[in-house]
C-alpha cells in the first residue's frame, strides 16, 4: 500500500489545523460578543439579514421570492436567489428570526470563512508557492474584517469570499486547458457563483483572455461549452425573472445602487435616505408602482443626473476608487468621516497586495496576469455605484495571497543580503 509523501501529510495537517483554528476563533468571537442576539425593535427584525432576511422570511412562510423591504412589494430580483434560499432553509428548521436561527447562520458563515483558508492555500500553492500559500491561509484565519462580517452580519459576504477563492484556484489552469470537462465545470461553478453574487462572474475574464492568447481558436469550443454550462446553471432564475419582469436578468438592483451613490447630496458616498429600506415614503412608492417601474424611474433619474452634472459624477467615481482601496474619502461628507483605524490597515493591505502583483510580474510568474486582471476588473461595478468594506472584502483573499508572496520574497532578499555582508571568520580566530 502506497503511503502519502511526508510533505503531503504535513500540508494536510496544516490545512486541518488552520481551518479548525479559523472556525473556533470565529465561534469564540461570536459567543464572547453575543453577536447572535436578535434585536427586538420596531422594524420587525429587518436588521436580521436586511433584504435577504426579508426574502428568506417570505420563502419560509410560503409567499415566494418576494418583499425584500419593510413593506411588502411583491416579486423581486434585487438579490440573488442562493443565499435567501439558504436562510429560508435555516428559518424552516430553527424558526424565523429566532436566536437559534441567528446562531445557525453564523456557524454556517464561519464554516464558509474557514474553508476559504483551504482554497487560499491551494491558490497560493499553485501560483506563488506553498510557503506563501500557508502564510496567506494563516493571515486569513485571523483577518479582522472577515471575522467581523462572519460573526456580526447576516449576508452572503463570507460565502462570496469563499467562492472568489474557489474560482480563482480552479481557473488557474484554464490558460493551459482545452478540456471540455474542465471548462464546463468552470461554467457551472460560475453559474452558481452568479446566483450568490453576480459580480463574481467577471473573474473569468482574465483567465479567458489568457487562454485565448495562448490557445487561439482551439479554446473557443471548450469555452463555449463552459458558457452553456453557466447558462444552464442560471437558467431557472433567468426564466423566472423573464416571466415575472418581462426580461432576462440576474439582478434588478443596479439603477437603485447607482442612484444612492450618485446624487446631488454626496460625492460618491451611499445616501441611505434614498434607499427604500430606510425611507418609508420611497418604500410605499415602490409598493404602489412595482419593482420594474420603480427601477425604470431610478434609471431615468440616473441618466438625468449624469447628463446634467458630469463633473460631480466624475468626482464621485474617483472618490469611490480611492475609498475602495484605502478606506479614505478625498472629499468626505457628514456621516462619512475619514477614520484612521480603517484607513491604515486597508491601505497597508492594498499596498502590499498590489506590490506583490508587481513583484510577480518582475519575477516572471505567468499567474501575475490572473491576479492583476481580477483585481482590476472586479471593483469596476463598485467604482460606479457604491464603495463599502464588504465589496472590498471579496478581493481580500487575492490581496492576502499576493501580499504573502511579497513578504516572503523580501525576506529571502534580506537573508541573502545579510549572508553576503556577514563578516568572514578565518580558521583559528
Amino acid at each position: 500500500m502506497l503511503k502519502a509523501p511526508p510533505a503531503q501529510i504535513g500540508a494536510s495537517r496544516f490545512l486541518i489545523g488552520v481551518c479548525l483554528f479559523a472556525f473556533l476563533l470565529r465561534l469564540t468571537v461570536m459567543l464572547a460578543t453575543s453577536s447572535y442576539r436578535v434585536v427586538e425593535d420596531d422594524t420587525d427584525h429587518f436588521g436580521f439579514g436586511w433584504e435577504m432576511g426579508r426574502v428568506a422570511c417570505s420563502l419560509a412562510e410560503g409567499r415566494g421570492f418576494t418583499s425584500p423591504l419593510p413593506l411588502p412589494t411583491g416579486p423581486t430580483a434585487i438579490v440573488g436567489p442562493a443565499y435567501p434560499l439558504l436562510l429560508a432553509l435555516v428559518f424552516k428548521i430553527f424558526g424565523i428570526y429566532t436566536t437559534a436561527s441567528a446562531i445557525a447562520i453564523r456557524i454556517l458563515q464561519s464554516v464558509f470563512a474557514s474553508l476559504t483558508c483551504l482554497f487560499i492555500y491551494l491558490s497560493g500553492r499553485d501560483s506563488v508557492g506553498p510557503p506563501a500559500g500557508k502564510l496567506a491561509a494563516i493571515a486569513w484565519a485571523i483577518f479582522p474584517l472577515n471575522i467581523f462580517f462572519t460573526v456580526t452580519k447576516v449576508w452572503e459576504t463570507s460565502l462570496t469570499a469563499l467562492l472568489a477563492s474557489v474560482l480563482f484556484w480552479y481557473m488557474l489552469r484554464l490558460r493551459d486547458s482545452l478540456s471540455v470537462s474542465r471548462w464546463s465545470a468552470t461554467g457551472a461553478l460560475l453559474g452558481f457563483a452568479a446566483l450568490v453574487n453576480t459580480s463574481l462572474v467577471v473573474l473569468v475574464v482574465p483567465f479567458g483572455v489568457a487562454a485565448l492568447l495562448r490557445n487561439r481558436k482551439r479554446v473557443l469550443l471548450p469555452a463555449a461549452v463552459g458558457a452553456l454550462a453557466c447558462l444552464a446553471a442560471t437558467s431557472p432564475w433567468l426564466v423566472r425573472n423573464s416571466i415575472r419582469f418581462g426580461k432576462l436578468m440576474l439582478r434588478s438592483n443596479f439603477p437603485l445602487e447607482f442612484r444612492i451613490g450618485n446624487n446631488e447630496w454626496s460625492y460618491g458616498q451611499k445616501i441611505e435616505a434614498l434607499h427604500p429600506s430606510n425611507n418609508a415614503e420611497v418604500n410605499r412608492h415602490w409598493q404602489e408602482v412595482g419593482e420594474p417601474r420603480f427601477m425604470a424611474e431610478e434609471q431615468a433619474a440616473n441618466a438625468r443626473f449624469v447628463r446634467e452634472d458630469r463633473g460631480r459624477f466624475a468626482l464621485s467615481t474617483v472618490n469611490r476608487i480611492v475609498n475602495y482601496w484605502t478606506g479614505a474619502w478625498i472629499r468626505p461628507i457628514e456621516g462619512f468621516p475619514n477614520v484612521w483605524s480603517v484607513i491604515v490597515p486597508t491601505t497597508m493591505l492594498s499596498l502590499s497586495g498590489l506590490l506583490g502583483v508587481l513583484w510577480m510580474f518582475r519575477t516572471g510568474l505567468p499567474e501575475a496576469f490572473d491576479y492583476a486582471g481580477c483585481l482590476a476588473i472586479y471593483p469596476i461595478i463598485y467604482y460606479l455605484t457604491t464603495s463599502q468594506p464588504r465589496f472590498y472584502h471579496s478581493v481580500t483573499p487575492l490581496l492576502i495571497q499576493s501580499g504573502a508572496f511579497l513578504i516572503l520574497q523580501w525576506k529571502e532578499i534580506a537573508v541573502r543580503t545579510l549572508r553576503v555582508h556577514a563578516p568572514v571568520r578565518h580558521v583559528g580566530q
